[in-house]
């Protein structure tokens, strides 16, 4: 068998029956949960940015692709409701890149890190003759007295909402291809270049003292959802008519020809953030999330008894199957 035939997550299964744990969470969220100081929880997570998988160094600008690698990390604290803290980089390096391009990568990183108080601390250089591979370690801590917001803890009836508008990612990513900026479409490419991690967003619902499943949108809303049925052992339902396209979304789609129900399904690296909560608190959070931050909150489906995600189109479902971005193709 090879990595082709698991799949990303099907290795990721294999590595987590590997290894045993002690820890109060080890592998299958967003973050590792350890024993961390008096009052709190200590969170650890890790990303790359490789040079040819998840970045083109003649598409993306050096700033951005440093700034990058820092928000897929803050992220996923985000979806632990955690606080960052510290970073630590890894970087494999081929001998004649630039420094120029180097430096450019390392301000990306400290702009971000400056941004939401992460603190560089160490890391790792070394060399390789191939593609660059950029990897940071993030370290944060959420405090103990909160509940954890956990891929696990959705439940029959609890209400799905996404923040934002996942799928200008995506279209971002388009139109950075072309190299040509249109100006009409500058939100997308920012939304690509230059995604936010929603943070405050995280904070606001770990305060609320409630059992949440929470998960950044980085794979694509439908695969990401499909870690927390999982995880839940739940199926859910999503609502067509709910689901959150932007008005800059739907013009690039409806000139390009294009559906944008599949860029917010199945767009990725938009790191919003996908969560369920019970239903009494559905209203509330609809209406705090975009008081307090300004940001707009979705009501997209209920979680259901069974398993799989079905799409509500009037009165029919339709199955959906939750393929998003994978690091090795799979046989479905």
């Amino acid at each position: 068998m090879e990595l082709r035939d698991l799949g990303e997550f099907g290795l990721i299964a294999r590595i987590r029956n590997v290894f045993s744990s002690t820890v109060p969470l080890g592998i299958g969220d967003d973050c590792a949960v350890l024993p961390g100081r008096e009052g709190f929880w200590f969170l650890a997570t890790v990303d790359s940015q490789i040079e040819g998988v998840h970045f083109q160094a003649s598409l993306i600008p050096p700033f951005f692709v440093g700034r990058r690698l820092l928000v897929a990390n803050l992220s996923d604290i985000a979806a632990m409701g955690g606080i960052p803290r510290y970073a630590l980089l890894s970087f494999a390096l081929r001998e004649d890149v630039s420094f120029v391009w180097l430096n450019e990568v390392l301000q990306g990183v400290q702009e971000e890190a400056s941004r939401h108080g992460v603190e560089v601390v160490g890391g790792n250089l070394a060399r390789i003759d191939g593609p660059a591979v950029l990897d940071l370690v993030l370290l944060g801590e959420v405090e103990r007295d909160r509940p954890l917001l956990l891929r696990g803890n959705a439940r029959p009836g609890d209400w799905i909402f996404v923040t934002g508008y996942p799928g200008e990612a995506k279209a971002g990513l388009i139109l950075a291809g072309r190299k040509v900026l249109e100006e009409q479409y500058r939100g997308l490419w920012q939304r690509f270049f230059a995604a936010s991690p929603r943070l405050d967003v995280g904070r606001f619902l770990g305060a609320l003292g409630e059992r949440i499943a929470l998960i950044d949108v980085s794979d694509g809303l439908l695969q990401d959802l499909g870690h927390i049925l999982e995880e839940s052992h739940v199926g859910a339902i999503l609502y067509e008519d709910a689901l959150p396209v932007s008005p800059l979304l739907a013009q690039f789609c409806e000139k390009e020809g294009c559906d944008p129900q599949e860029f917010v399904l199945r767009g990725g690296e938009d790191f919003e953030l996908l969560f369920t909560v019970p239903p009494h608190r559905g209203e509330e959070i609809q209406e705090e999330i975009p008081r307090r931050f300004g940001l707009p909150v979705h009501r997209v489906g209920e979680i259901v008894e069974g398993a799989g995600v079905y799409l509500r189109k009037k009165d029919t479902l339709v199955p959906l199957a939750s393929q998003g971005f994978n690091h090795f193709s799979r046989k479905e």
